[in-house]
Parts: C-alpha cells; structure tokens; sequence
C-alpha cells in the first residue's frame, strides 16, 4: 500500500508540475482509467518540450513531502516568470512582500523576522541597515531553486520568525551546457536625463589618518600648534598661523570633486551572463563535474523623493532628486566528484559584487529657512557603496547501505535501520561595504518670493561640508553535519535523524567623518567653487578641518558564537499518519564593543571596561534553550475527489535576535529612505511560539487549492520607533514592545482554464497586536506590527501556445497598509500606503536553444507613499520599467 501510495505521489506529481509550468496538455492526457479507481493518471501526449517538466516535478514532490510547511520555487518557475533574481521572483509566493525590490516580508512580519542561508549554511550580509542579504543580489543565473520554509523545523536555525529562505544555487550539470544573455533595459523615470554619479572619490587620506595618529585623535589647529610646540606657553601669531597651514594641508588632501549641480545623460540598462559545465566520466564508478557562470550588469535610475513634517507640512518639506547606479558583478564556480552516485563531494565558490552610487540634491524649507522670504535650503549629497560577499562552501552527500555497514558491526536491535544518509557542510563566507568619502554639502539659495527665480547661492556657515568613511567587514565561518537514518518497523517507517552545527562571525565597522568648517560669514558660488584650492589655500577666511559625525561613536567591534545540535523522527504508519518530532539546543554567545576612533586617551575604552563588571552590562550576552518542533499530517488521497489530500498541524518555538546594527550604540544611514537609525544595546530577545494548520488539495488534471491557518505568540517584539531627532529630518530606532500575536489565513491555487490559459493567485488575510507598556514614549499602546499587512494578494493569468513557443503572464501584487515606524507621543505612527504592481512577461520560444524575453515591469506606474495620519511625510517614485532579454543555450 506504501509503495502504491508513494508511486502515486510521483505521477500526481508529473501532472501538477506541468499545469504549475504552464504547459497545455491534451485533454485526456491526465484522465484516469474508469475501470481503476486506483490507476495513476496516464499521459498520453505532451505537446510541448519537456523544457519543465523534470525539474517542476522534483519541486512539486518536495512539496507535497515536506513534514513542515514550505514553498518552494525552481529556476524554470522564475525563468518563466522573467525575474532576473531572487527578490522578483518570491514576490508570487503566498504570503510573501517585497519591500524596496530587495527584502522579503514573510507573513506581515519585517526583514528582521526572515532569514536568508545560501545551501544550509549562514551568510553575512553586505547591506549596511539590513541582517538578511538583499535578495537582489543573487541573480537568477546561479539558482537550482528557492525554499521559503513557514514553519520551523530542528534542522533549520533557531532563529526564526516568520521564514527561512534557503537559496539553492545550482550543481554541476550531467552533460555539457552552455548558455549566453544579454539583456538591456529602460526605466521611465530616466528621461534620459539625471544627476551625475561621481564613482569612487577616495578612501582616508593617509595624511589625515597619520595627522590623528600624530596629534592623538585631535587636528583642530588649536591642538596642532599645541603639538608642534610643546611647552611653549600660549602660542604666538606665528605658531598658531602654522597650526592653521598643517590644518589646511589636511584640508586640501580631501577629494573635494563633489560637483553634481549640472544633468547627464543615463544610458539604458545591460547585462551579460554566460553558464558553460560539463560531466567527465573517470571510470564506470567515478565521475568529474564543473560548472562555471558569469554575469555582469548595469543599471541606472532616477528615483527622486518629496518629504514634508507632519507638525507643519506647508512650511517645512523637501523635494529630493536623486539618480542612483549600480554596477553588479556575479561570478560562481561549482566542481563535484561522484562515486557510483552514493558518494559526492562537491566545491560551490561565489563572488558577488554591487556598486551602487547615489547623488542627491534636496531642496527644502523650514522653520530657519522659510519660503515666505525666499530662503531655501539646498543639500549635495554623494555615496557610493562598494559591497562585496565572497563565499566558498565545501558539501557532502554519502549513502550508506545496509550490507555497507556489516564492519560496524551493529546490534540486532539496531536492524530496523535500512541505510545511512550522511550531509556536511563546511562555509566561509565574507562581506565587506566600503563607502569611500560620502559628502554632504549645506547651501542656502536665495530665491525670489513672487517668482521663485534663484537670485544667488551661498554655502552656510558652520559645519558645512561632510566628508564620511567607512569600512564594514563581517566573517561567517560555519560548518555541521547531519546523519539520516531509514528504518521499517513494519507497522511503521520513516526517518531518524541528528546533526550538529556551529557558526562563528566576526564584524569589524570602523567610521570617520571629516568636517570643512566655515567661519563667521557664508560664501556665494556652488561647492566646487566655494571649496576651491585657492580659497582652501587662504589662511585668512576662516576654513578649518576637524573630526566627527556630531552622532556618537561611529565604530564597533562585535562577535557571535553559536552551537547547535539536534534530532528527529519522522515517521509515516497507518498508511494516512505521519508524525514528526523534534528539538534543537542552541548556544548563543555575542559581544559588542562600541570603538571611538579619535580617543587615543583610552578613556572611552576604560570605561567600558568598568561598565563591563556591571550586572545590568549590556556589551556581552549569552543564551541557551532548547526549541522544539512537532508536525502531524493526515493524509486521505481520494478524498473530495483529489488525487492527494493531506492536513498538516504544526508547532514550533523559536528566538529572534535583533541583529548587531539594532544592537550596537551607533547611528547609521539607511540607504532606503536615506534616515537616520540608531541602534539600542538594551534591546531583548524575541521569543516565538508558532501553530500552523495546512490543507492541501491536489487534483488529478493539476488543479491544486492549499488553505492555511498560522498563530504566532510574540514574547518582547521588536519594533522601529520614531526618537527626538534634528528639526527637519526623521531619526528612528528600536523598542521592545511588551508582547504581540499575529494570526491569519492563506489561500493558494491554480486552476486550468484550457486553450493554453490557466490562473493562480495567493490571498493572505491576516491580524496582528503588540502591546507597550505605559511607560512607553509611543503615542499608540496597542497596534499592529511595523511591517504588517492585513492583506496580500498575488495573481496570475498565464498562457502557453500549444505548440510551445509562445508563453505570456499577467502578474499583479498588492499588499495592505502597514506600519512604516511607530510614532514617539504626542505624534501619529507613520503607514505605508498599498503598493499596486502590476507586471507583464512574454516569452517566444523559436526554437528549443533560444529565448526572446520581454518585461514589462510596475505598468501602473506607481509611488510608494507613506502617511501620518492625512499628511503625506514620503512619496518616492518608481517608474514603470521595460526589459528585454536574448538567451541561447546548447
């Protein structure tokens, strides 16, 4: 009856995949013999290629496999598709949100309560305001398949909210492949016109790092000439005019090239891929595989922003153009070596590289600088982020037979145990952002109140212009095993298993600001003019140069540890039953040590050192618990006419850490909405209990309904939350809320409509409710969680030509209102309106080696919007995009 059942399974499995894939199929091609309730279906003609249908069937069977629930998407699935990465394509998963073409929102809980691994095993990311690596990074050319797991089970990290997202890349081939894109693009944002983006400006001078090495942290010309003329009393004229030529010489070293007040042109989007690998047989046991993929791309966007203040939005707001590009680079090289397909050692090595590089100017008003008297005030801002992830992975899959562990010599009682599996990994992963001399240059134009005409330019006095560097490293270095073992007992089957693993990271972020001072009086012109050589050169006008964001410390050291180990049984009986249990211990360990760069007295550093002797310290914590996980599912094929149906009971306890940017007593720019966040080292962690009930109905001609109820119990949920910040710009951080729940229900289907055309769609209905304490600053005690959608929605009409050279989709997403950041009393939360996308993919297949792809991308033309009560504080233009895609393979 197991085997029957099973067999099934797989030819169920041929059928949906195929509908999934969009594949028309003769009608009577899934029909099932009248005379045999019990027949597989039978397929009787194909009428396309079988371009899918081998690898969507895979995914379907791991689906319907899957003790906890899950997800899964294959690369033919995202190629149809035509996501271009990770982050388009997850946008279609039930229950899954994109927010900012990057991060996954999983059930109406924010970044923060979704993990990313890269097969099994932890990766740092590279994105300075985020934990979890921007899905954009990993290009479509790379994947196998992506499973989205919703329920926790022991083998994956404790740390986990809402889901995992576990990015398969792909193996080595079994025959000779070879495939070439190119691609190119448009945005209708661009015009063809945008600010110009200035590259690499620079890292530090090493003047200045060895003037703050010299004059122990301090370069204000008054320290200067303390330094270079020791134990002279009060210094002369002649001293201090010497302080003041060292200080300027510092000055002058700084890449001042920051003259972005002029247009250019954006040239249209492009991209290249290339994928060659191959199989060498060494002997009839032995085999030699090797694959190899590059992909490199640009892209340039205008992406221009309008803010205003909620307590005075007529008097102070802020038009922001903006024009960012990025330069990617991918390249991966995977090489395997099988033994008689039971043993199989494999090397997957990646580099991902992202250079994205924005210029911004910022016209706005506010209480100092009123519009009613023509004084405007003008922001030049430039950054350039250089990220880089390398990651270098060595994995092994082993098969042991029964009869291959005779020399074990293995108790009898042990001999319900049919064979051994045996998976282990070992990763190093690294990340590093480099932002070289990010500058921020403050104006005043003065304009015409009546016309509004620009009469004259002058950069302000003060702190006028910024000049920030920094450097961010993070290492992950993980390895773990774990061992699969079968067994029969007769009235029941299943699967033993246990494993170990262990992670180490380190973080080294290091931060220096360099400050052009004025003096008493402004200068008229544009920055490039004001902060010439000749005028730097001046020793009369007033210019110095000194250290310091004016925010805090800028730097940290951190460090994580973390051991795990677990075990399980899954176990199938009764022929309708399975059961599985299991629980996993986890180690935690983490420090951060706030660094201040410019205190060469080491006072900083001592009196951390004191602080650490505290009870209440919180530079280190340690935490260890055990967090177990349960599914029972039922299965019944045949009933209400399925050919398989099964529902899934699911709990789970897991933690969510905040991660070190929310932890460490720093500030930072995130680059998504350019605010400034700091982070709150009293922050708790989150405890989690989940329960999920799943429904799945698969019919025999590929229909498929799947119906979800989830609950999840939040113990100290973190959230972003407004703090007092400068007058005209947000500041936001993090705040444990007392306690939060989040329940709701999710609808999945897809329905064959015939002629080639078919639908499938997701609906999410969901609620949630934190609660802060009294003492809380927040203006609301009770509300839904920051990030959290009571609905989602995804839709898809597909069509397939029956002769398979035609394939289209019409794709739509929206979610619900969601809260952007809680707001400090008195003032409102702030919400993010729904985001209406709606996308077009055509694919003309000529023949079985070449695809002609075209995309049409946010055709509504929509702005993401965001709301404090009936005042629009954000709205950032998107522009709808148009792709076009070429691919050739062998």
């Amino acid at each position: 009856m197991k085997k029957q059942m099973v067999w099934q399974k797989r030819e169920l499995a041929l059928a949906v995949a195929l509908t999934v894939s969009g594949f028309a199929v003769a009608p009577s091609a899934l029909a099932q013999d009248a005379g045999s309730a019990q027949a597989a279906p039978q397929i009787d003609e194909i009428v396309v290629t079988g371009r899918l249908r081998d690898a969507a069937r895979s995914l379907v069977m791991e689906r319907i496999e899957q003790p906890f629930a899950a997800e899964v998407v294959g690369i033919e699935q995202i190629s149809r598709a035509g996501d271009s990465d990770v982050a388009s394509a997850l946008r279609r998963v039930t229950g899954l949100t994109l927010v900012d073409g990057k991060f996954i929102y999983v059930r109406g809980l924010g970044e923060r309560y979704s993990s990313a691994t890269l097969n099994g095993a932890e990766i740092p990311s590279p994105e300075l305001s985020r934990n979890v690596i921007p899905l954009d990074y990993i290009p479509a050319s790379i994947l196998e398949s992506v499973k989205i797991s919703k329920a926790y089970s022991a083998d994956q990290p404790a740390a986990f909210g809402g889901g995992n997202v576990n990015i398969r890349t792909r193996g080595t081939p079994d025959e000779l492949v070879f495939d070439i894109g190119v691609g190119t693009g448009w945005n209708t944002e661009n015009s063809g016109k945008g600010l110009p983006n200035l590259g690499d400006q620079g890292d530090l001078p090493s003047s200045i790092m060895q003037a703050l090495n010299k004059y122990q942290g301090d370069i204000s010309p008054a320290n200067i000439t303390r330094f270079e003329f020791p134990g002279s009393g009060t210094p002369t004229a002649a001293q201090q005019a010497a302080g003041v030529a060292i200080n300027r010489d510092l000055m002058l070293d700084l890449n001042r090239n920051i003259d972005i007040d002029r247009e250019t042109d954006l040239d249209p989007d492009r991209n290249i891929s290339v994928t060659a690998g191959n199989a060498w047989d060494i002997n009839n046991d032995l085999s030699f595989g090797a694959l190899a993929n590059v992909s490199i791309g640009e892209s340039s966007r205008n992406s221009d922003q309008f803010e205003q203040n909620f307590t005075d939005p007529d008097e102070s707001f802020r038009n922001i153009q903006r024009t960012f590009t990025n330069e990617s680079t991918t390249a991966a090289v995977n090489l395997s070596i099988n033994y008689q397909d039971r043993h199989k050692i494999g090397t997957n090595s990646y580099l991902l590289r992202d250079d994205e590089d924005q210029s911004s100017i910022v016209l706005g008003y506010n209480a100092d600088f009123q519009q009613a008297n023509g004084r405007q005030r003008k922001t030049n801002i430039t950054r350039l982020e250089k990220r880089e992830l390398k990651v270098n992975q060595v994995t092994g899959e082993h098969t042991f037979e029964r009869y291959d562990l005779d020399f074990l010599t293995i108790p009898a009682v042990f001999d319900f145990i049919t064979s051994l599996d045996v998976n282990w990994y070992y990763s190093d992963a690294r990340a590093s952002t480099e932002v070289p001399n990010a500058s921020s240059v403050q104006s005043i134009n003065q304009r015409d109140p009546n016309t509004d005409a620009l009469l004259a330019t002058q950069v302000n006095t003060g702190a006028s212009a910024q000049f920030s560097f920094l450097n961010l490293e993070d290492q992950v270095e993980s390895w773990g095993y774990q061992v699969d073992a079968p067994f029969d007992l007769g009235f029941a089957d299943g699967t033993i298993s246990g494993g170990y693993n262990r992670s180490r990271k380190s973080r080294d972020y290091q931060g220096y600001t360099a400050n052009i001072v004025m003096g008493a009086l402004g200068r008229n012109g544009a920055p490039a003019q004001v902060f010439s050589d000749n005028n730097l050169s001046d020793l009369n006008n007033g210019f110095f140069l000194d250290m310091g964001s004016n925010f805090g410390t800028e730097s940290y050291l951190a460090a994580e540890t973390k051991a795990a180990a677990f075990g399980s049984v899954d176990a199938f009986f009764m022929d309708n039953w399975r059961a599985t249990v299991g629980v996993r211990w986890e180690d935690f360990n983490r420090g951060v040590l706030p660094l201040d760069l410019l205190d060469y007295t080491g006072n900083s550093l001592n009196g951390i050192i004191e602080q650490m002797q505290s009870p209440d310290q919180t530079f280190t914590v340690r935490d260890d618990d055990f967090y177990p996980a349960a599914a029972l599912t039922y299965m019944q094929d045949g009933f209400l006419g399925t050919e398989n149906f099964q529902v899934r009971l699911g709990y789970g306890k897991t933690v969510v850490r905040p991660d070190l940017r929310e932890y460490a007593n720093i500030q930072f720019i995130d680059p998504e909405l350019n605010d400034r966040v700091a982070g709150n080292p009293n922050l708790k962690f989150s405890d989690i209990e989940h329960i999920d009930l799943r429904t799945e109905l698969f019919f025999d001609n590929g229909d498929n309904l799947t119906v979800s109820l989830f609950y999840k119990d939040i113990a100290n949920p973190i959230e972003r939350v407004e703090r007092p910040g400068p007058q005209d710009a947000r500041l936001l951080s993090f705040e444990n809320a007392e306690g939060g729940e989040i329940y709701g229900v999710e609808f999945e289907g897809l329905k064959v409509i015939g002629a080639g055309f078919f639908v499938s769609g997701n609906l999410v209905l969901s609620d949630s409710e934190l609660t802060f304490t009294e003492a809380s600053s927040q203006t609301s005690l009770k509300r839904r969680l920051t990030g959290h959608s009571e609905y989602v929605v995804n839709t898809q009409l597909g069509y397939d030509s029956e002769n398979g050279q035609h394939s289209a989709s019409l794709l739509y997403n929206v979610f619900g209102e969601r809260v952007f950041f809680g707001g400090r009393s008195p003032s409102p939360d702030a919400f993010e309106d729904p985001f209406h996308s709606l996308d077009l993919t055509y694919s003309y297949f000529p023949t079985d080696s070449l695809t002609l792809r075209l995309r049409a991308q946010n055709l509504l033309n929509e702005n993401r919007e965001f709301y404090r009560d009936d005042v629009r504080i954000i709205d950032v233009e998107s522009g709808a995009r148009l792709r076009l895609d070429l691919q050739w393979n062998l």
